[in-house]
């Protein structure tokens, strides 16, 4: 499958479940079933047999040989993920899920998704102030992107029939923080095989928003961030610095602004 970037050739190949960049292989690591028992809705449903199965598989760096040059001047990071269409015991499959460090200003790394392939629900949580949890869900298919917002922890559930295939980029020089996650037994919603939402009663006072995918306007829809990145580093600066994101912005003076 020949992913959506022009400016190097990504290939994932399915059977054997490995991405190719101009025809060599992307290192990758796996997140196994047994990896995920902590975050699961039904934890009774490892065994034996199923313990190594490969939920997702993690690809850092992906293409970035080529263009090494602009992506270290800005740290930055391309990755590519691919979520199998896998049943955890009556839920969907999900990654993990992690919150950031925080950036400046008390906001945290911010981080730009894009759908390459299949169909996700993005679960965004945020602790208040007063303890309670503010939850987004937000649906996206292929072509979509999506911002996960400064202080939000993050969770993508492939709820597709075929795979999920996903596309970020973000900042370089941290380490993702999955220990709120484990600690909570997982997000603060469990979205199970029946299309249902169960709550995860380790959260208090939870409120919980729908929606689609945003057009994200200073954004090209047209083409994938790899690409756009490389022909437009200014656009990606809110990932260095969050807090452009609570800005209009029409009001970037992007020229005379250091990236």
């Amino acid at each position: 499958m020949r992913l959506n970037v022009n400016a190097v050739e990504l290939d994932y190949d399915e059977k054997i479940r490995k991405l190719y960049a101009d025809r060599e292989e992307v290192p990758f690591s796996v997140r196994k079933l047994s990896d995920m028992k902590n975050v699961l809705f039904n934890q009774n449903f490892i065994n034996n047999k199923n313990k190594d199965d490969g939920l997702y598989y993690m690809f850092r760096a992906a293409g970035q040989r080529k263009n090494n040059t602009i992506f270290e001047a800005h740290d930055m990071r391309y990755d590519v993920t691919v979520i199998m269409n896998y049943n955890l015991g009556g839920e969907f499959n999900k990654t993990f899920g992690h919150y950031h460090p925080i950036c400046k200003d008390d906001l945290m790394y911010p981080e730009l998704y894009e759908v390459v392939s299949g169909e996700v629900i993005y679960i965004l949580q945020k602790r208040c102030e007063d303890g309670s949890y503010d939850i987004k869900l937000i649906h996206a298919k292929a072509g979509d992107k999506v911002i996960m917002e400064p202080n939000y922890g993050h969770i993508s559930v492939n709820i597709g029939k075929e795979l999920l295939i996903e596309a970020n980029l973000v900042n370089s020089k941290f380490e993702s923080n999955y220990k709120p996650i484990m600690e909570m037994h997982g997000g603060a919603v469990y979205l199970t095989d029946k299309k249902t939402i169960v709550l995860n009663q380790n959260y208090k006072n939870v409120s919980i928003t729908h929606m689609d995918a945003p057009k994200i306007e200073f954004l090209d829809s047209n083409k994938s961030i790899y690409d756009e990145y490389i022909s437009h580093p200014e656009h990606f600066k809110f990932l260095n610095n969050p807090d452009f994101l609570l800005w209009k912005h029409d009001e970037w003076d992007l020229s005379s602004q250091h990236f």
